[in-house]
């Protein structure tokens, strides 16, 4: 796994640093140019953050096989991709191998990921189905504010602990949790761009599912299982899945899928067979790479941090 932060004072230099895109980022605007390019690699999964602080005109071609999304943080207007306005309130689509233009005005900032085609014909076929479509196509999407604003924090977390602890990364379980969240916080992006088709389940197919979830997670109890993990194994999407957990469990998939975690990381920290297995190893094994949000977590399900039942069995 790939986690990196670099800084350019030449345009092009920074646009050779993106392995896969062929491109030529021209400088538009006078003055010394500054850039910054934090990246982030899982293998699945290429995530980048990239600002300028001149105007620059970027154009070349996609990378191959993935789909490339950016999401603005700041992007002062006019912006435009393709001969369209990019809106305050937009995020930007690039399909594989696709050609492109982009006029990107001084003091841009935005976080970029690039999905496989295959992994989001599975998790989103109706946005794939329409992205195939040359008559349906849109390069421009429009979000809600308020719903843009909240994804793009999350994102900027989830990416900035990625990259700030890149120790935590070398744990598959780290890497997949990261991997899992970033696109399951595109997709709630993409969901209200293509409705999705209204499904009718009775009582006992959520409870079938909520089994099956259950039966899943027992049979992976040496790696974490995600949202998306379920979604694909049974073939449902997340709102089905949520909706399912929701009426059965009383709880979310994602709140359920944590506790199941913390409790692997707490019968990690209190088996003689990993008397010397660290916190913060047991944590990261179990893709909890925010150490803050993990303890306070641990905490809340346990009544006590994960450093007290660490101690308390090395006593016994």
């Amino acid at each position: 796994m790939l986690a990196e932060v670099r800084h350019f004072d030449d345009a092009q230099c920074h646009a050779a640093h993106l392995p896969g895109w062929q491109q030529v980022y021209d400088q538009i605007s006078g003055g010394r140019f500054y850039s910054s390019l934090s990246r982030l690699n899982t293998g699945h999964l290429e995530v980048f953050r990239e600002a300028f602080n001149q105007r620059v005109v970027q154009y070349g071609r996609a990378p191959a096989d993935m789909v490339h999304f950016a999401i603005p943080i700041h992007a002062p207007l006019p912006l435009t991709l393709q001969g369209r306005a990019v809106g305050c309130h937009a995020i930007t689509a690039l399909r594989s191998n696709e050609e492109f233009i982009m006029h990107a005005p001084a003091e841009v900032d935005s976080i970029q990921l690039s999905v496989r085609n295959e992994d989001l014909a599975a998790l989103a076929p109706e946005f794939y189905q329409q992205l195939s479509s040359k008559r349906q196509w849109q390069p421009v999407i429009q979000i809600p504010p308020e719903q843009l604003a909240h994804t793009r924090q999350l994102l900027l977390s989830v990416f900035d602990q990625a990259v700030e602890n890149p120790d935590l990364m070398r744990f598959a379980g780290s890497q997949k949790l990261v991997q899992h969240q970033l696109i399951s916080l595109l997709l709630d992006l993409l969901h209200g761009s293509v409705p999705e088709r209204a499904i009718n389940l009775t009582h006992a197919t959520h409870c079938d599912i909520v089994r099956r979830s259950q039966a899943i997670v027992l049979a992976s109890s040496d790696e974490p299982v995600t949202v998306l993990d379920l979604c694909q194994q049974l073939r449902i999407s997340r709102r089905t899945l949520q909706n399912s957990f929701q009426l059965i469990a009383g709880t979310t998939p994602v709140d359920y899928l944590r506790s199941i975690r913390l409790n692997a990381v707490r019968r990690m920290l209190l088996s003689p067979e990993h008397a010397g297995l660290g916190v913060r190893d047991a944590a990261g094994h179990w893709g909890f790479y925010h150490l803050g949000h993990f303890a306070r977590d641990y905490r809340k399900l346990f009544c006590e941090l994960p450093s007290e039942t660490r101690q308390r069995s090395l006593l016994q």
